[in-house]
């Protein structure tokens, strides 16, 4: 876990191709902030918490990705679950962090509006990644799928597409979530 002023353990993939040469993703404790630590935070260190976790949560997308694509170069469809179950526990060590600065804040002055976004963040980031899970599954399967004819081929287009623009609407969702608590963040500080 995080001690005091400790900070989130950065998971970006590094430089190079393969899994070997990236840096493991990391661990429930990496992701998640001490009790007391939270506890102890003024509204305005929550939010940047907040920040902080997010940032944890890009990184570690960025490694699940690169991991997927890994798996897709290889050809090895058959290791997508394992992958999946994998980070499960991390993004959920994410939720939870989260879920936690959330809690805190509402108990915070000023901080009421401020645990609404986080609150609708946390369901946000849950939808997005589900989405993100089923546009990966459909390019599996359109990129596994044999030389399929014209038809089979438009519709293959329109489902990733499809699931495409999905998490997009995720992702815009979130990202004026977090333009509302930078708003809310810049008002603590008042």
């Amino acid at each position: 876990m995080l001690s005091s002023g400790s900070s989130i353990r950065r998971t970006e993939p590094m430089a190079g191709k393969g899994s070997a040469e990236r840096r493991p993703p990391p661990t429930v404790e990496d992701l998640m902030f001490e009790r007391p630590h939270i506890a102890a935070s003024e509204a305005k260190e929550l939010m940047q918490l907040v920040q902080e976790s997010q940032r944890a949560r890009l990184a570690l997308a960025a490694n699940f990705e690169s991991r997927f694509e890994d798996l897709v170069t290889e050809g090895a469809a058959s290791g997508y679950p394992a992958l999946v179950e994998q980070f499960r526990p991390l993004f959920a060590a994410c939720d939870a962090t989260l879920e936690a600065l959330a809690t805190a804040l509402a108990g915070r002055e000023g901080g009421a509006a401020a645990s609404r976004l986080v609150t609708s963040l946390v369901r946000e980031e849950r939808m997005r990644h589900d989405a993100h899970l089923k546009v990966q599954v459909t390019r599996q399967h359109k990129s596994v799928a044999g030389a399929p004819d014209e038809e089979e081929a438009a519709e293959a287009r329109a489902a990733l597409e499809g699931a495409e623009a999905t998490e997009m609407g995720y992702v815009e969702t979130i990202r004026e979530l977090l333009e509302e608590l930078t708003a809310e963040a810049a008002d603590c500080e008042d």
